[in-house]
């Protein structure tokens, strides 16, 4: 299979993906992000149990998300200045211990605290595991990286997985079982260490072999706008697609489930393919491939929320909307990678820390849509955001770079 023009912006130690060591931070970013839905599904319990109301409980979620999202491109800084492969099992020990004193804690404050470690933890997790990844996925970086994407895709719906029986079985209390698997990942990646330092010193080598390349912070500005508005509309169809589903097709709640579920599974099976379409075809082209898709998808919700409300064509067009908006999932970690090569750090921990958390800022504007006009306008305008990101990526250069061949 050929690679784009625009697939090796800086030297690459081996064209080939290194899997040992991509499939280890695949399970690690799933264990990672199931603590950040962990801590939703908590909330009914943590009200009829600890006495919080719906404000107050959410307010957990905020500060996990707002610890996490300001202090990663802090730890990406810190990575970029010395690279240091033990931060990635410290950080999951850290962010999985934190989930699991919530359910512990009898006061609010030391909910909150242990909201705050949690998302330290999972702010502590992404740079440095993402540099590996870039590492580990050699000339194909799109591909490696969409791979190590697709396990925070599938943490993201594993947490409510793993917390409700827990808790229905143990109590709140149960939550302290959320731990283990932090604990048995990162030890497996304490004795994984060798590896990683080998695989570091390979790149380094042959970034010193090769050409220096400039950090092109316009572009990597252009990019953070395009992430904005793609994470408006992934965490408007995350956030609304159960209550649309309930609005316009009269299902149950079990049936909005079943919707979102289907937009995060297609979503992961769009992340995949995106990552082999990004090397072959090239970054921009996928990622506005992928912004006109969920127009598309967003449209096709409106479309059957006024005119076909059967929850099978709900189904149906969220899978569309989940695998358009997951085609661009890891591609624009890796472009951001590629826009700042001597800051792959800062560059991971923006696109997938700060910018998203930015865009999902915006769902209370797309609540008070709901609430006023209600749920079919909520998606047409969602196409708009995907409208403007699908604008956006014209503002996106394209790389003509090769790699080193020394």
């Amino acid at each position: 299979m050929g690679v784009s023009s625009e697939a090796l912006p800086f030297p690459v130690a081996d064209a080939g993906i290194d899997r040992r060591g991509i499939s280890l931070l695949s399970i690690a970013h799933i264990v990672n992000d199931a603590n950040q839905s962990a801590i939703p599904a908590m909330i009914p319990w943590l009200m009829s149990h600890r006495g919080l109301n719906l404000a107050t409980a959410a307010t957990l979620v905020l500060a996990m998300n707002l610890s996490s999202s300001v202090v990663q491109p802090f730890f990406g800084h810190w990575s970029d200045r010395r690279s240091m492969p033990w931060i990635i099992p410290a950080a999951l020990v850290l962010a999985c211990s934190g989930t699991a004193a919530i359910g512990l804690a009898h006061s609010l404050p030391m909910m909150w605290l242990a909201a705050l470690i949690a998302g330290i933890g999972t702010a502590a997790f992404h740079p440095e595991s993402s540099r590996f990844a870039n590492f580990f996925a050699g000339a194909k970086r799109a591909t490696g990286v969409s791979i190590f994407t697709l396990g925070g895709y599938l943490g993201f719906a594993v947490g409510p997985i793993l917390t409700t029986p827990l808790i229905l079985h143990f109590g709140l209390e149960g939550t302290a079982f959320l731990a283990i698997p932090g604990v048995v990942m990162a030890t497996i990646l304490l004795f994984s260490q060798q590896h990683f330092h080998a695989t570091r010193a390979r790149a380094n080598r042959a970034v010193k072999a090769g050409p220096t390349m400039p950090d092109d912070w316009r572009a990597f500005g252009a990019l953070v706008a395009v992430v904005v508005l793609r994470s408006t509309t992934f965490f408007a169809g995350v956030t609304f697609l159960p209550v649309f589903a309930i609005a316009v097709a009269h299902a149950s709640k079990t049936g909005g489930s079943i919707v979102l579920a289907a937009m995060l599974l297609v979503g992961s099976l769009g992340t995949m393919w995106g990552g082999r379409l990004a090397d072959r075809f090239g970054r921009r082209r996928i990622i506005a491939i992928s912004m006109f898709g969920t127009l598309v998808g967003a449209s096709a919700l409106a479309w059957v929320g006024t005119f076909a409300p059967q929850l099978s064509y709900v189904v149906l067009a969220a899978s569309f909307f989940g695998l358009a908006v997951g085609l661009s999932a890891g591609v624009i970690v890796v472009l951001g990678q590629e826009y700042l090569p001597n800051r792959i750090g800062v560059a991971s921990g923006v696109t997938l820390g700060l910018a998203v958390t930015i865009g999902g800022l915006a769902q209370p504007l797309f609540g008070a849509i709901g609430d006023r006009f209600g749920s079919v306008p909520i998606f047409e305008s969602v196409a708009i955001f995907a409208l403007l990101a699908l604008a956006g990526t014209v503002l996106l250069p394209r790389k003509k770079l090769v790699a080193s061949e020394g």
